[in-house]
């Protein structure tokens, strides 16, 4: 009988084990089982030429006294027989169906709605929206009255509650008339019409004009709580502004609320950074009371609260007299799928700000290097036997190595988050931002056109036990996503590069409303 010890490494813990080696290893794995919980036959020891067998002698393996073993598996049951019935998909209903279903569906074009049914699928992005609509209830007894006083807003955010709740319910594409009826009612400039025909509308003004109703009878039906909007999407601004006439003239403070962030567009605007830039320090006429007339002002903007999600709107369409209608600017300007936005923020946000941003990035950046590590190994693992097992060895230690370090780094990310952020429910923590989502225009001209929505699969919803596979090639490179495409009631999948492509430049599909949403920790 000759008995060593021996280290097993599992799920970032040491245990000292101590092993017979005249034992098969079967008796080995049970040892571990008594420590970690993982059943035997789910158990993968990396030992040299691959991994450990049952009837392995141990012996022929050469181990040495605390020799350190890497051990793969995870403790639990083995999966049991569906305690309900298997369903066939032909003999599901529709809610069913929709249930199950990973593609999301189309909204029917009611005539010129492209707009509205763009704005719908990008607003449905944010869960917290739906859930919040889900608790929301049109007003009852003395409170109807003047709840359809305001023109029938609390009856708009219903149908709206009503909308996503039926499309949760269907697999083919949904007909938005009762909600398309209700914005007509509440917003009669969406009900204009030109010959007959109802006119194409501004997808960006029914954003926000349905934002606003929502925010409102979210509030009226808690007044005592946030609202979505308030919480998730509302960030503010520090506001100062001086004379630039007079040097006599105080500089005036202040502070706002923003739904949206605006990048202007002129003829240096190249970067979405650029023209957010601009946006918030402007020049306007106001009156001076020390001159007596009307002097310029400048007028400069801080961050001092960011959401969590962030929408960006491209300021491309205005005014032209000559013809009396909205007109587009069709310049190139890119747009990032990861955007920080701390320089735009005060002094004392961005110092919060910073610290726990540079820290994501770099657990990112860990976590994408250990799914390498852990492809390589289990690449080298299928090779059972084609070496003396020191690079599966290697490899297994390097995938332990990785997970020390992530574990590491969250702990220092949630360390860095600042107390007063972290209690502000809704409030972005680290400053970067992902693109989630995109409203898209294509023609020359507000009035006419067509709009569609881009929506980021996510890998939660859409991947399967293959989702490392999916986030890594073969060769080891980062996959780009997916997007779904929404164009009313057709629902495809595009590639990521299709969604580069709507930095403008032309009349074909351009970038008008970007929805960021906050990179956690």
């Amino acid at each position: 009988m000759t008995v060593i010890p021996i280290v097993i490494r599992h799920a970032g813990k040491k245990y000292d084990v101590e092993v017979d080696l005249d034992e098969p290893g079967e008796v080995l794995k049970f040892q571990l089982y008594s420590l970690t919980g993982v059943d035997p036959d789910r158990q993968k020891i990396l030992v040299k030429g691959g991994q450990l067998k049952n009837d392995t002698d141990l012996n022929t393996l050469g181990l040495q006294p605390n020799q350190t073993l890497m051990m793969l598996g995870t403790a639990g049951e083995l999966p049991k027989e569906p305690a309900a019935k298997m369903t066939f998909v032909e003999d599901m209903t529709d809610q069913q169906l929709a249930q199950t279903s990973k593609t999301p569906i189309g909204l029917i074009n009611l005539g010129n709605t492209c707009y509205l049914n763009s704005t719908l699928q990008c607003m449905r992005l944010m869960p917290e929206l739906s859930e919040e609509l889900n608790k929301f209830d049109t007003p009852t007894s003395g409170a109807v009255a003047a709840s359809m006083s305001l023109g029938g807003r609390s009856t708009l955010t219903k149908s709206l509650r009503d909308l996503y709740r039926d499309m949760k319910q269907q697999t083919s594409a949904y007909y938005p008339l009762s909600f398309l009826q209700t914005l007509r009612i509440v917003f009669p400039q969406f009900a204009e019409q030109e010959e007959g025909r109802f006119k194409q509308q501004d997808a960006e003004e029914a954003w926000s004009q349905i934002l606003s109703v929502v925010n409102g009878s979210l509030k009226q039906s808690a007044p005592a709580a946030s609202s979505f909007v308030d919480k998730y999407m509302t960030g503010a601004f520090s506001t100062s502004m001086k004379c630039l006439e007079s040097d006599v003239e105080p500089a005036t403070t202040g502070s706002e609320q923003f739904l949206k962030l605006d990048c202007h567009i002129t003829g240096e605007t190249n970067f979405l950074r650029n023209g957010l830039v601009a946006s918030l320090k402007e020049t306007i006429e106001k009156n001076s009371d020390v001159l007596g007339r009307n002097a310029q002002f400048q007028l400069e903007k801080k961050i001092t609260r960011l959401p969590k999600y962030l929408t960006v709107h491209f300021m491309r369409f205005y005014w032209r007299r000559d013809t009396r209608k909205k007109s587009k600017i069709l310049r190139k300007v890119t747009f990032p799928f990861e955007l920080d936005v701390s320089e735009l923020c005060d002094d004392e946000l961005r110092e919060k700000l910073i610290n726990v941003r540079d820290k994501v990035r770099e657990l990112r950046k860990t976590k994408e290097e250990h799914v390498r590590a852990a492809k390589r190994a289990r690449t080298i693992l299928a090779d059972e036997g084609a070496s003396d097992g020191t690079g599966t060895e290697a490899g297994a230690g390097a995938v332990e190595k990785k997970e020390d370090e992530i574990a590491k780094l969250q702990a220092e990310v949630e360390a860095a988050v600042d107390p007063g952020l972290k209690a502000d429910e809704g409030s972005s923590v680290t400053g970067l931002y992902e693109l989630i989502g995109v409203i898209s225009h294509q023609g020359k001209s507000a009035d006419s056109g067509h709009y569609q929505c881009w929506t980021k699969q996510d890998p939660e919803e859409t991947a399967t036990a293959g989702t490392e596979a999916r986030a890594v090639g073969a060769n080891g490179s980062k996959e780009e996503p997916k997007w779904w495409r929404f164009n009313d009631d057709k629902v495809t999948v595009v590639d990521q590069s299709k969604i580069e492509a709507m930095a403008g430049g032309g009349e074909s599909d351009s970038a008008l409303i970007l929805l960021y949403r906050s990179i956690d920790v």
